[in-house]
């Protein structure tokens, strides 16, 4: 199979209304549980996802695309979002990670990728 740009951003564009539907309303015990120790609960998983928006698959992106196959990625943390989003509420981190995904969509598009950048 051929990897398709268009289908993968319009898949991506989904995942923030996806979440919302799948969480918003939901219990506080069902938000906030997770299965025991280094599990994540819902709320953890959205923060997770705003991370990596904000520090992985653009800035990589961008850093391959300005210096080629030999670029160096950064550390991914994988566990920041226990940090970052402190104090925040789940509607707060579902807006905020509708809003950076579109950015980053918007960024996807300016890259104006060809099948050879692919």
């Amino acid at each position: 199979m051929q990897y398709n740009l268009e289908e993968a951003t319009n898949l991506l564009s989904r995942t923030p209304n996806v979440l919302r539907a799948m969480l918003e309303g939901l219990p506080e015990s069902w938000i906030y549980s997770n299965e025991g120790a280094e599990t994540w609960s819902p709320f953890d998983v959205v923060g997770h996802l705003i991370h990596a928006e904000k520090t992985n698959w653009i800035p990589r992106a961008k850093g391959i695309l300005h210096k080629g196959e030999d670029y160096t990625f950064e550390p991914f943390n994988r566990t920041a979002m226990f940090e970052d989003s402190k104090g925040k509420t789940l509607e707060t981190l579902l807006e905020e990670f509708a809003k950076v995904r579109e950015q980053n969509l918007s960024i996807l598009r300016d890259f104006k990728l060809s099948e050879t950048d692919l």
